[in-house]
């Protein structure tokens, strides 16, 4: 067999060797506006940003498409379709990964935080599957074979006995940036946790047995948080709550100093993760969609409300590009600018991603190129200035 071409960030043959990369004629999107213009690149890095078209020998005419920096998506269960494609099937690893960095890739997306869950109370495959998860893309990047930068997200179940030893397994992978705290269960919510059932189709009888069963054991959801929290203050990690109902949960969420609400469900525990000072994580396809496919507050909602600060992609890694469209169709909406900061300058600044996230001078020149055709095609994607897609 032929060796795999790598997409590792080249290296320098020697001091004096310069790669340099034009693009012109492009409709800029930086932090605070959008301009046609050139900009050059050099050893992976913007160096100039100018208004006007250049007429330089071996400039790059984008025809007017967009130029924006490559999105950052903070969480994506995706992997977890690739690896697991249908019930009783696991696929190869290294396969897995690399069939959803493309994927990731072609939507526009050039950093990754590859989201796992680690316990899992309601879904014991899924803590089967975290060590292959993370075998496949430890090896893609091994071999240099990744398009993206992926880094890790750990989601950790609350209600898992075992939580702190399998979050200790993994607490220091070098690539670990970000833990969300996860309670899912009929104990913190049963009236939700009814909901969902019901809409798996569960009898009623388990779901009542489910209940009652919380009801009689130890909950060790409280001990869990509390170490967890610790163990990410120790190592730096930003840590979220997770699908926050109520201005309660949010209350409680902030005396264990947690930041970050992730997909906040309604707009009570939005609006009180704003009073909060917290950052708000939303899904994309329901932004998309402009509802939620289990009858939780529409993303749209929360953005007439000015409560939203980072798209993910969620489980649909093209729906950053399209939310971000969306949002600047509106005729109240954000500007095209303030709309990509959202996938973009925003989660960089949040999980300290300075070197990348915006068209700037001295920052990495991870870059998309997006037609506009009814809505934005990625046609071409450059990572530390080198087109891989």
């Amino acid at each position: 067999m032929g060796q795999l071409a790598s997409y590792a960030t080249p290296r320098r043959q020697n001091a004096t060797q310069v790669s340099e990369v034009v693009f012109t004629n492009a409709k800029i999107v930086t932090r605070s506006e959008c301009f046609n213009g050139t900009v050059q690149i050099i050893d992976g890095v913007i160096v100039d940003i100018t208004s006007g078209k250049t007429t330089a020998s071996g400039a790059l005419d984008f025809d007017g498409d967009h130029l924006l920096p490559g999105l950052i998506d903070v969480h994506t269960d995706h992997l977890e379709k690739q690896i697991l494609p249908r019930a009783g099937v696991t696929w190869d690893p290294l396969a897995a990964a690399i069939a959803h960095d493309i994927q990731l890739c072609s939507a526009g997306t050039t950093t990754v935080f590859d989201s796992l869950i680690v316990g899992a109370m309601g879904n014991p495959e899924r803590r089967r599957l975290l060590p292959i998860m993370l075998e496949g893309l430890d090896e893609a990047r091994r071999h240099g074979l990744l398009r993206a930068d992926h880094l890790l997200h750990l989601r950790c179940d609350a209600r898992e006995p075992r939580l702190v030893d399998l979050f200790l397994a993994h607490a220091d992978h070098s690539e670990l940036r970000f833990v969300t705290i996860m309670d899912d269960g009929p104990r913190r919510d049963p009236n939700r946790f009814r909901y969902l059932e019901r809409r798996k189709n569960t009898p009623e009888l388990e779901i009542e047995a489910a209940i009652s069963a919380v009801a009689s054991t130890e909950d060790c959801t409280e001990e869990n948080r509390r170490r967890l929290v610790a163990l990410c203050r120790a190592r730096g990690l930003p840590f979220a709550s997770h699908d926050d109902t109520t201005a309660a949960q949010i209350a409680e969420a902030v005396t264990y100093g947690l930041a970050i609400s992730e997909f906040p469900i309604t707009l009570e525990a939005a609006k009180a993760a704003r009073a909060a000072g917290m950052t708000i994580i939303v899904g994309g396809p329901n932004l998309v969609a402009g509802r939620s496919h289990i009858g939780n507050v529409s993303v749209r909602e929360l953005a007439q409300n000015g409560l939203v600060d980072i798209i993910s992609s969620d489980y649909i890694p093209s729906s950053i590009l399209r939310a971000i469209w969306h949002l600047a169709d509106q005729s109240d909406g954000p500007t095209l600018a303030e709309a990509v900061a959202l996938g973009s300058l925003r989660p960089a600044e949040t999980f300290g991603l300075a070197d990348r996230g915006e068209i700037a001078p001295g920052k990495r020149a991870d870059l998309i190129r997006v037609a506009d055709r009814a809505g934005p095609i990625v046609r071409a994607v450059w990572t530390v200035g080198r087109q891989v897609l």
